[in-house]
């Protein structure tokens, strides 16, 4: 009411009132625009502050970088790199982005690989895998769940050998530690196991060739022929009632093992 009332006393002193009000609607609008980035900030600040995805003194990484958040302003929020610099992110922009807080994580994890030599045999693979098995099991700073040793494959010059586990601890310092600790006796059973790490080589072998074994070459096509006349050969699929056969007919566990044994 008292808007109206001083346009309709301005009109009556001659005033342009449409103009005034044109010229008042294009300044809001610039005042706006000019205030975009500061409201965004601003309204950045306050979700960082009511999510907490982090706070001061803690390690984080985003999109660009990494390092500990020294301040947290309204503006803007302040991280320490590795390099001692200071990066300054704008807070409307920061809390847009992908964050990675490592003071939250209740554990950390130990991953690695490592490859044996193609001259091991089955037996010592199957000797590594229970000792590793026991390292984990054994160690007090390994959590149990999840803990596991795994031959997961045949590499260019290696057998594979996967190490997953998790370390009962937060700090970095006392993770490297337990780290060096379980290195040091991986390679202790590598050792023990009579085998030893692979390494990228080429090995040239200087022996008579024998060539193929010409008894067993014709005994398997001999028998590739049989299932050919008798319309059995398994391609491309096997028929369902050799599927039905063939399902389950493997020892798993293995003849030997102690869970076999408690199955039974």
């Amino acid at each position: 009411m008292v808007a109206l009332g001083i346009v309709f006393v301005l009109q009556n002193q001659g005033v342009e009132v449409a103009s005034l009000l044109a010229g008042l609607g294009i300044g809001g609008l610039a005042l706006a625009m000019a205030a975009k980035d500061t409201l965004a900030n601003l309204f950045g600040s306050i979700m960082i502050l009511v999510d907490r995805p982090f706070h001061v003194g803690e390690w984080i990484t985003f999109d660009g970088g990494d390092g500990v958040v020294e301040e947290i302003g309204l503006r803007s929020t302040r991280v320490r790199t590795l390099d001692r610099t200071v990066i300054t992110i704008p807070n409307g922009e920061f809390s847009n982005l992908a964050l990675e807080n490592f003071a939250k994580r209740d554990r950390m994890r130990l991953w690695t690989m490592i490859g044996v030599r193609y001259e091991t045999t089955p037996e010592q693979i199957r000797y590594v895998l229970a000792r590793l098995r026991e390292l984990l099991l054994g160690h007090p700073m390994v959590s149990p769940d999840p803990a596991r040793v795994r031959f997961i494959g045949y590499g260019a010059f290696s057998l594979d050998v996967e190490i997953f586990a998790y370390i009962r601890s937060i700090d970095n310092n006392i993770f490297l530690g337990v780290q060096e600790d379980l290195l040091l006796r991986i390679l202790d059973i590598v050792n023990e196991s009579g085998t030893g790490f692979a390494f990228p080589s080429q090995v040239n072998y200087l022996s008579r060739d024998r060539g193929l074994d010409a008894d067993q070459r014709t005994s398997r096509e001999q028998e590739v022929e049989q299932w050919r006349q008798r319309d059995k050969l398994p391609f491309p699929e096997f028929e369902e009632e050799q599927e039905d056969a063939l399902r389950d007919t493997l020892d798993y566990p293995p003849r030997g093992s102690s869970q076999r044994t408690r199955n039974d």
